[in-house]
């Protein structure tokens, strides 16, 4: 691994540049992302499938309901509450991705084999800061609720609950995001050990590295509007095609089962993508990580010629 021949140019980028930079990430290594992402995203899109089913058949639930209620609404229930699902499942399920991400901008790709590996290694701090302080896990626990209450009166308190759990872990990735690339990338531990005077327990190294993140709110609100117009996009391009195809051009049972959660899962990708690229640049803003890495490598060659 030569640490100054990078196949992601190490340079400091505005976030136009990094937007632009995460489509030609994705368009060179879609093949495979598209993998590690389905690995990590399957069982999570499964569990919502089984729990949020019951709360799809919108006539029945319009029907069994005891206050006003109408089809449409329980239909916004379901889309809020998959996109809650699958933003806060996200970072747990992209974690293939982040990894193969930190190693391919080496020249080194990784097997699925040796991701799973990493990953098995790192999952007791993955499963702690990332399935349970940041909600990966939890949103599980909701998810099973819904599917044991399907027919509940108080759906406004249902939609006011997820969207405050939804702000407030949204604020949490604002001003906190690189959970994930020090847990897997940097893997940094939970606890320092009283042995090592070099390494950085997962809590001084995340204060560190976001400790100027007066700025990750505005680049988050921004990224997440540019997202939300490419949900949009998506899920309109599906209903078109299903309309060109089949002749039907009403939302139905197929957009909400199959093509919604899909482009959910797209966007997931592409923000991972995204929120590592915003990793190396404040990496290089705040500890020159560019200059690090030339010195390090002349180090590296010193090594291997004295060998």
């Amino acid at each position: 691994m030569q640490l100054d021949r990078t196949s992601i140019v190490i340079a400091q980028r505005s976030n136009d540049e990094l937007l632009d930079l995460s489509l030609a990430v994705v368009r060179t290594y879609w093949r495979k992302l598209v993998p590690l992402a389905i690995v990590g995203a399957l069982p999570f899109a499964l569990l919502n499938f089984i729990f949020l089913y019951p709360i799809t058949d919108y006539t029945q639930l319009d029907m069994a309901s005891r206050e006003f209620a109408s089809y449409e609404w329980y239909r916004i229930r379901y889309l809020w509450t998959m996109l809650c699902l699958v933003f806060l499942q996200a970072p747990m399920a992209m974690m293939g991705v982040c990894y193969f991400l930190g190693q391919v901008v080496f020249i080194d790709e990784p097997s699925l084999k040796q991701v799973a590996g990493v990953i098995g290694r790192r999952l007791l701090p993955v499963t702690l800061v990332l399935g349970f302080f940041r909600g990966s896990l939890l949103s599980i626990v909701y998810a099973a609720w819904l599917f044991a209450n399907p027919v509940i009166s108080f759906d406004g308190q249902v939609i006011t609950f997820s969207t405050f759990a939804f702000i407030f872990f949204f604020l949490v990735r604002c001003f906190r995001p690189f959970a994930p690339e020090i847990l897997l990338l940097e893997r940094c531990p939970l606890r320092k050990k009283r042995s090592s005077t070099d390494e950085l327990s997962y809590s001084r190294r995340s204060s560190w590295i976001h400790s100027n993140s007066g700025d990750f709110l505005g680049t988050q609100i921004s990224f997440s509007f540019i997202a939300s117009f490419f949900i949009l996009i998506m899920c309109g391009g599906s209903l078109f095609l299903t309309g060109v195809l089949i002749g039907v051009w009403q939302w139905g049972w197929w957009m909400d089962l199959i093509f919604f959660p899909l482009v959910l899962w797209i966007t997931a990708i592409w923000d991972t993508v995204i929120r590592f690229l915003q990793y190396l640049n404040t990496r290089i803003r705040l500890e020159g990580w560019e200059i690090q890495l030339r010195l390090n490598a002349e180090s590296q060659r010193l090594q291997e010629a004295r060998i």
